[in-house]
């Protein structure tokens, strides 16, 4: 570019404004002198002195060729002259604040090259650590997926080793509690365990003679398990001495000792499978000792029963007996019958009276025995029947305990087993039941307390079956055997004494006197047939025609029929005959219907409480009666021919 032709004045060059400078890096846009003042920098900056260039000295060549082209850009000399001196003073300025930099610069570099040195050494070594670090990591990974794969080698291997394993293997733990453990529910445990281990342990000799690789160790196992077998029996058997030795002891409760049998009761079925004979000798040795055992305790307690004052019931309640004998308590032993002790008198009406409240002990429900020890201490005077009723049920009770534990524990299942047993353990107690009704029936004239231990024995036999206990059919049909020829006999004694007083001067003296007033023999005749028939006519134990107290009832009749013919045989007034005959036979006939109406009214309460229920439980021996007369009916109807044929006519 041409200079123009104006000219420039000095003042107009003062004023020119400055170039600014540049402080960018080294571009291709930059002045000459930028670029020659960028290639004038200290040392620090990299490659200052363009050694790194292939052509190092083709900047400067740039630089003299942009050089010469500057003269182009000024008007004239002067002001170029004048434009440079200005630059280089700035420049100069310039230079002069940048070395001051540079040399803080220089400073601060080697304090920090002081500083990074180490930290260059530090880098150096963490990058060889870190090399180091990751030859580690990387043997890790390959370490963690060996042992990946030997754990799922481990799975698969547990997964086919554990179920065999667990067949086979015997924890210390069993072998501990069966050598050392207490007997009780918890070791019951130990025996089941062995009885599934040898179970198993056949299944899999079987299976190895079945496939031909048999397990090598089973053997030694199955010799282990038959060795715990041998030591289980071991104790059971000490077990069971050690429970029969306490039942030896005079304090022991034979139930806190059943109780804890109970609890265990599976070791005996064990003992029975691989050992019988011991098994057997156990039982018969546990048998013996509670045969001693009950004999003892039964003993002690007809020790305490005897000491009850028994009220004694002598002939003077006989019918016709001419005189009124005192009665006393029997207080004599069981052992020993000798001594007897008078008490207050008991007349034959005072007896007859008693009777109803008598009953009260067949319909009471009370099914427990007398304690011992009230037994002991109690002063009231008792009837024979309540000395025969605790201890029959004291009896009942411990047989039923006794038979359901024999077939509990020792496993005694059927009834030829379970009737030997009982007998072998009850036949002491029997012996003392049968011993103690002779005892309270044979010097007793007691014919309703004869009759009520009868039907308490039936309400024992109806209490056996419905326990479901059969073993105690033998004894109380023993018992019956017993009473009914006693109750016979008893009737027999009632007809003779009857017909003693038909024939005596002073019934016919009294007869004489009065006629129309029936004799206090009618009157305790008609007291003692109402109450007979009371007790023939409960359906509760047995239809009444299937026992011998229907004949015996009618052949008392027969005989006060009888008596009272004799009797009026000595009036020699026909009208007084009659009359005699029409007033006693009427007493009774009266007596026996008020009894009927009584009775018909309390069947109707009953049907009225329980309805269609008691209905349906006497269906079968209503259905029975049916189209029969009852023995009061007929006897009614007999009394009433009776009065019928001897009734005065007008």
């Amino acid at each position: 570019m041409e200079p123009t032709s104006r000219r420039i004045s000095r003042r107009s060059i003062s004023m020119h404004p400055k170039r600014k400078k540049n402080a960018d890096t080294f571009k291709k846009d930059d002045t000459p002198m930028k670029r020659l003042q960028m290639m004038l920098r200290p040392e620090w900056e990299i490659d200052f002195m363009n050694e790194l260039k292939d052509n190092p000295d083709e900047d400067c060549v740039e630089v003299t060729r942009q050089l010469e082209g500057v003269g182009n850009n000024y008007r004239s000399l002067e002001e170029m002259r004048y434009l440079e001196t200005s630059e280089q003073n700035n420049d100069a300025q310039n230079i002069s604040e940048k070395l001051a930099k540079l040399k803080r610069y220089g400073e601060l570099i080697n304090t920090s090259r002081r500083y990074l040195n180490p930290l260059s050494s530090y880098l150096t070594q963490f990058g060889l650590e870190l090399n180091k670090l990751s030859g580690q990591m990387e043997f890790l990974q390959n370490r963690s997926n060996q042992l990946n794969s030997n754990i799922e080698d481990k799975k698969l291997l547990d997964a086919k080793l554990t179920p065999l394993i667990n067949d086979l293997a015997i924890p210390p733990q069993i072998v501990k509690s069966v050598c050392k453990g207490n007997i009780n529910r918890r070791w019951v445990e130990n025996i089941q365990f062995i009885d599934e281990k040898k179970e198993i342990y056949s299944n899999y000799h079987k299976r190895g003679l079945q496939t031909g690789t048999p397990v090598l160790s089973l053997h030694d196992l199955s010799r282990l398990l038959s060795i715990l077998e041998m030591k289980c029996i071991e104790r059971i058997r000490n077990y069971l001495i050690l429970q029969v030795k306490r039942l030896r002891k005079p304090s022991t409760a034979s139930q806190l000792v059943q109780k804890e049998m109970l609890e265990v009761k599976e070791i005996f079925s064990f003992l029975l499978a691989r050992n019988e004979k011991l098994a057997n000798e156990l039982r018969l040795a546990y048998c013996y000792t509670m045969r001693w055992y009950y004999k003892q305790h039964f003993l002690m307690y007809l020790s305490s029963l005897e000491r009850l004052k028994i009220i004694h019931v002598d002939k003077s309640v006989l019918l016709g007996m001419p005189r009124e004998n005192e009665s006393t308590t029997l207080t004599g032993s069981f052992f020993s019958r000798k001594s007897r002790s008078t008490l207050p008198e008991i007349n034959i009406n005072e007896y007859l009276i008693s009777i109803p409240k008598r009953f009260e002990t067949l319909m009471s429900r009370d099914q427990t025995a007398m304690l011992a020890q009230i037994a002991e201490t109690n002063k009231t005077r008792y009837w024979m029947e309540e000395g025969f009723k605790n201890f029959n049920q004291a009896l009942l009770d411990n047989v039923s305990t006794e038979y359901l534990f024999l077939n509990e524990f020792f496993g005694v299942q059927t009834l030829e087993e379970s009737i030997k047993f009982t007998k072998l353990i009850f036949t002491p107690v029997y012996k003392m039941g049968y011993s103690y009704t002779e005892f309270l029936s044979q010097e007793s004239s007691d014919i309703f307390g004869i009759l009520i231990m009868v039907r308490l024995c039936q309400g024992f036999e109806y209490e056996v079956q419905h326990r479901r206990i059969p073993i105690l059919d033998d004894y109380l049909n023993y018992q019956l055997i017993l009473l009914w020829p006693k109750f016979q006999k008893l009737i027999d004694d009632n007809c003779t004494s009857m017909k003693k007083a038909a024939s005596s001067s002073l019934t016919i003296k009294t007869i004489s006197k009065n006629v129309m007033v029936p004799l206090s023999l009618t009157q305790n005749f008609g007291m003692i047939i109402t109450n007979l028939i009371r007790l023939s006519s409960n359906l509760m134990f047995e239809i009444e025609t299937w026992e011998p107290l229907t004949n015996s009832v009618i052949r008392l009749i027969d005989q006060f029929e009888s008596c009272m013919k004799i009797m009026a045989g000595t009036l020699k007034d026909n009208k007084k005959y009659k009359a005699f005959l029409y007033n006693n036979f009427y007493l009774i006939y009266t007596m026996i219907s008020n009894e009927l109406e009584e009775e018909e009214q309390a069947e109707a309460s009953q049907k009225e409480i329980k309805g269609s229920t008691l209905e349906a439980e006497n269906r079968g021996v209503t259905e029975e009666l049916e189209g029969k007369k009852t023995l009061a009916e007929t006897e009614k109807d007999r009394f009433k021919r009776l009065v019928d044929k001897n009734s005065q006519e007008e």
